[in-house]
């Protein structure tokens, strides 16, 4: 299946803007034929993009290309009917075709970012603040296109009813369209540009077709139409687009979160201020005001959902931090920051603190491989935290070495608790290759009545402390394991 090449793409562009130069000139019957001939040249490159389009990209451009194709269709009917003079039958036909490239475009942008692989929660935030933007632009259409065009629509016309609601509709649904673009994470591809490059011009042409009448009379009844023709080029240009078959790049973790921060609050900000000033400006007879007062209710909702859903997003990031910090990143246990802390309140109390170096594990760790090493200290970090008080604090210190405090532990508890770290710790612990067992030194350092210290030196006391037990632990281990107790002061 043959691509197209780097140089079809900016031909179809190339063709498009000669052919539209050609037609804006008023030369008569040259201008439809100029239009028409640029318009079979979309058709064409149409045709090419579907025809070498592979299986994995044909669900994501199939829809875009039969929009654009409606796009061309509509205006290869109007055009003929302006060379054999029968514009107004002509143009009810193209409407039509013009009416349903909306639903095909959007399916096909919707697609563009499902490729990305955007989390659900990051998809349903940029929808919301694309439902914020496009609340307020449908206010906007409403009082500055669709009202005013609703005003001189006359009586019983049908289709040019249908066409004062639903094209400024449809400049909605291509604005909502870009920013979806432009607000998802990742990079945009070539392909994806030259179709934001499309919407961009079509808004602003729709924009000034809808405004110049206004303020220069006189001007040829169809003098935009060259300018649709680049826009259909461009549209045609991104299916044509090498990047189109390119595997969307993964997107960096960092970028996932879609926070309420930077220019995405300036533009909710602008949008909600937008349709609450038009609440005040709109004239307020009968039900002037209804549609934008109602589009500010709706705007409050989602940024209210928008805003809550950022704090909870934020306030788990900052519970996975604070965990991170606190917490050995291998067992999921406290480390030594966390020790400090809860070493400090610990010394208002009677405590008991057990230095823990396992006996065995170097061996284990040389024989069998640091994976199987992990494994066991994964076990024995589980093994002690089942062992103890929820009120108690289990650490690693690092390597080997494991710390548990007891606040409150009375002399009587100390030895059957350490009787039952013993057990735990003996026991198999399935690693690969086999179950390997372990032994445990263990040093007990009993804090009997409340440490005091100097102000300043807190942090002194507590090293002591730990500088005992491990010395309790060492001499435990001199005697081949085992536990000894020490008392501090």
């Amino acid at each position: 299946m043959r691509q197209p090449g780097p140089v079809a793409w900016r031909t179809v562009i190339a063709v498009c803007v000669i052919a539209g130069g050609v037609a804006a000139t008023p030369s008569g019957r040259a201008a439809p034929v100029a239009m028409l001939a640029g318009l079979a040249v979309l058709a064409a490159g149409l045709v090419a993009a579907a025809r070498s389009l592979g299986p994995g990209r044909r669900r994501i451009w199939t829809p875009w290309i039969a929009a654009v194709g409606c796009a061309v269709a509509g205006a290869a009917i109007f055009q003929t009917g302006v060379l054999l003079d029968v514009v107004p039958v002509a143009a009810d036909v193209a409407q039509f075709f013009w009416l349903f490239f909306y639903l095909p475009v959007t399916v096909a942008t919707m697609r563009f970012i499902e490729r990305r692989g955007l989390p659900r929660a990051v998809r349903r935030a940029v929808l919301q603040d694309v439902a914020v933007v496009t609340a307020a632009a449908t206010v906007l259409a409403w009082y500055a296109l669709i009202r005013p065009a609703l005003a001189v629509t006359p009586p019983g016309n049908r289709w040019a009813l249908i066409a004062a609601f639903s094209f400024p509709l449809g400049d909605v649904v291509i604005l909502a369209l870009g920013l979806t673009l432009v607000l998802a994470p990742g990079a945009l591809s070539a392909a994806e540009r030259l179709a934001l490059l499309g919407f961009g011009l079509t808004l602003v042409l729709d924009v000034v077709y809808a405004v110049l009448p206004m303020v220069a009379a006189g001007l040829d009844a169809f003098w935009h139409h060259p300018g649709y023709l680049v826009v259909n080029a461009v549209l045609t240009a991104a299916a044509l687009h090498p990047s189109r078959d390119a595997v969307s790049p993964a997107v960096p973790r960092t970028t996932l979160a879609v926070s309420m921060t930077g220019w995405r609050m300036i533009l909710l900000g602008a949008a909600l201020s937008g349709v609450s000033l038009s609440v005040f400006v709109m004239p307020r007879d009968g039900w002037d005001a209804v549609p934008a007062a109602l589009a500010l209710l709706v705007m409050i909702a989602l940024i209210l959902a928008r805003l809550r859903r950022s704090v909870t997003a934020l306030e788990r990031t900052e519970r996975a931090l604070r965990h991170e910090v606190t917490h050995d990143q291998l067992t999921g246990i406290a480390n030594r920051a966390r020790l400090m802390d809860d070493l400090r309140g610990a010394l208002r109390t009677p405590s008991a603190l057990f230095f823990i170096d396992l006996d065995g594990f170097k061996a284990i760790n040389d024989q069998r491989g640091h994976h199987s090493g992990d494994l066991v200290l994964q076990t024995v970090a589980a093994r002690l935290s089942t062992s103890v008080r929820e009120s108690d604090t289990v650490a690693r210190l690092g390597g080997d070495e494991f710390v548990v405090l007891c606040p409150g532990l009375e002399d009587e508890t100390t030895s059957s608790l350490a009787a039952r770290i013993e057990r735990s710790i003996a026991e198999p612990i399935a690693v690969d290759g086999g179950a390997v067992t372990i032994g445990a030194s263990i040093g007990i350092l009993m804090l009997s009545a409340p440490a005091t210290a100097a102000d300043g030196s807190i942090d002194q006391v507590i090293s002591d402390l730990l500088r005992s037990a491990d010395a309790a632990m060492y001499a435990a281990k001199r005697d081949g394991g085992g536990v000894r107790v020490v008392t501090y002061g």
